[in-house]
């Protein structure tokens, strides 16, 4: 029983641990198309599959292993991009300007640039990544409730 205990708390740490890798090295390895403002690359296209994907089996072994905290933690990320994502959304449909918001961009924004790629319009981008935002919450969410549920045995 302590093995799995000590395997547990080892996966958790190497969770999380992935996780803020992924973000820094996406984010890392986007900025220079999200500070140029042109055209994003293929490599742009495959960091941000690449954040995805790593993102989704965060959430897949905080569930396999039952921690509500690794749960909790990706919705948190999720909402932050989701109201970062639907702010930009605002600014790029307005013209208005949130230059308090940019050390935020950069960090939550950054990793997802690659979505310009298949698109002609900034607005179109933030717009997609909205999508792509909530989406992830809601499966983070759903997640998190069906989760729940499995300590739940009918009698």
């Amino acid at each position: 029983m302590e093995n799995k205990r000590t395997l547990i708390t080892i996966l958790s740490v190497a969770t999380v641990i992935l996780s803020v890798a992924n973000v820094i090295t996406c984010m890392v390895l986007n900025f220079f198309d999200l500070k140029m403002g042109g055209p994003a690359t293929i490599r742009s296209v495959i960091v941000t599959f690449s954040y995805i994907a790593i993102w989704i089996f965060v959430l897949i072994v905080g569930r396999i292993i039952k921690n509500r905290g690794i749960v909790r933690y990706c919705s948190a990320l999720w909402i932050i991009t989701l109201f970062i994502a639907t702010l930009t959304v605002y600014i790029n449909a307005t013209g208005n300007a949130a230059t308090w918001a940019l050390p935020l961009v950069v960090l939550f924004l950054c990793p997802l640039c690659g979505i310009g790629f298949f698109v002609s319009s900034v607005l179109y981008q933030s717009i997609i990544i909205t999508i792509i935002s909530l989406v992830m919450l809601i499966i983070t969410v759903i997640s998190a409730k069906s989760k729940l549920n499995l300590n739940i045995r009918p009698h």
